[in-house]
């Protein structure tokens, strides 16, 4: 089997066709993160918090796994369908098939959110892969074999689909 392509920082990807597309830069493709998987994280923390203290613990404690898995459900459904997640909406940013240049499909990005937990569990070590990475993947998109591009050009790209 031929080795994966290398994409270098500012270079168009072949599979996506006319004018290709340019993978998303470090800062631009966390502030996404950060909108996706940090802020629901605080939001989810405060009301089982408060759930927890005023009505009852393990009423907290249950609230607060169901909305945490409901919210990564949600965001494979988002992904997968249609590769813009709010965060990836504000950024500008899309996630495609590293090979066929398209949206993924909701199973493999539900392996994607579920290999998140791989990017996390290793010191969060996973999430800063980009960083050094010559196609910014984390390990999450090494092992669904996506990437994130720069959706800017797409004049809807700053539209948040909520379905």
């Amino acid at each position: 089997q031929p080795p994966a392509p290398s994409y270098p920082p500012g270079a168009p990807i072949p599979a996506l066709g006319v004018g290709g597309g340019k993978l998303a830069e470090d800062l631009i493709r966390s502030l996404g993160g950060l909108i996706d998987y940090v802020a629901p994280s605080v939001v989810i923390g405060i009301v089982t918090s408060v759930i927890s203290n005023s009505v009852s613990q393990g009423l907290g404690s249950v609230l607060s796994f169901v909305l945490g898995v409901g919210w990564w459900i949600y965001l494979a459904y988002l992904s997968g369908n249609y590769g813009i997640t709010p965060g990836r909406a504000i950024a500008k940013t899309k996630l495609i098939g590293e090979q066929s240049g398209t949206v993924i499909g909701f199973g493999q990005a539900l392996l994607r959110q579920i290999a998140h937990l791989i990017d996390s569990i290793i010191c969060y070590i996973g999430w800063l892969f980009p960083l050094w990475d010559s196609k910014k993947q984390t390990l999450a998109d090494k092992i669904a074999k996506t990437v994130v591009i720069d959706n800017s050009a797409d004049p809807n790209a700053g539209q948040i689909r909520w379905s």
